[in-house]
């Protein structure tokens, strides 16, 4: 079962899975962009491409190979981003934030810092992953591992913490200063996580977890 904030990211792993692997990854040099002023694009011997741009003030880094899609976008704050295996990642960094986007094997990931909020994404193995972190010192981190789907946002000081492994799906929100939202799903399950509203557990054949400023449920 798909939900709502993870169809998504589904779909932009199947859109990556049919134009990323219309050939076969092999194992030429990584390429990379490194700017601390102005865009930096660049095209590796496998097809593989990477961008780092920094629009005013900060530092980009974009990694990429094996027929994969990185980029990095800093205004005033840091960006790193690293695809590999037929993936695409992209992080951006704003206004002091700071935003890390990994992704391998088929995956999407995509990371936001901004306000010295920090966003970290990392998805493998046919997965995706979302973190944004809008303002005010947050956090949101969201891992997703073997064809799941993880999605963080923090919209002000709070951490938000998404985990899906295993043909799962996690999601969490936070949106008050000092509320926590953590999600963990595994083996099918769906978990949903919120620091103003109640928690969702469908564990499936799996497992489902919250625990959240909001409520808790599943063990």
């Amino acid at each position: 079962m798909i939900h709502s904030r993870s169809f998504a990211l589904f779909a932009l792993v199947c859109a990556l899975l049919f134009s990323l692997t219309t050939g076969t990854a092999n194992a030429a040099k990584a390429v990379k962009c490194v700017s601390t002023s102005g865009d930096v694009p660049k095209t590796g011997t496998d097809g593989s491409t990477c961008d780092a741009d920094v629009v005013t003030t900060g530092k980009a880094k974009a990694t990429a190979s094996g027929v994969s899609d990185a980029a990095s976008t800093a205004t005033g704050g840091s960006a790193t981003s690293l695809a590999t295996k037929a993936s695409a990642a992209s992080a951006t960094g704003d206004s002091g934030g700071s935003g890390k986007a990994t992704a391998d094997g088929a995956s999407a990931a995509s990371a936001e810092g901004d306000g010295a909020s920090t966003g970290t994404a990392i998805a493998t193995g046919a997965s995706a992953a979302s973190a944004v972190a809008t303002t005010g010192g947050g956090v949101a981190n969201a891992t997703a591992k073997n064809k799941s789907a993880a999605a963080a946002t923090s919209e002000a000081l709070c951490s938000a913490q998404a985990t899906a492994k295993n043909m799962s799906e996690a999601e969490a929100t936070c949106s008050t200063p000092a509320g926590f939202a953590f999600a963990t799903a595994t083996n099918g399950g769906f978990a949903s996580a919120s620091d103003t509203g109640p928690p969702t557990c469908t564990p499936g054949s799996g497992t489902a977890k919250v625990r959240s400023t909001g409520g808790n449920c599943g063990h």
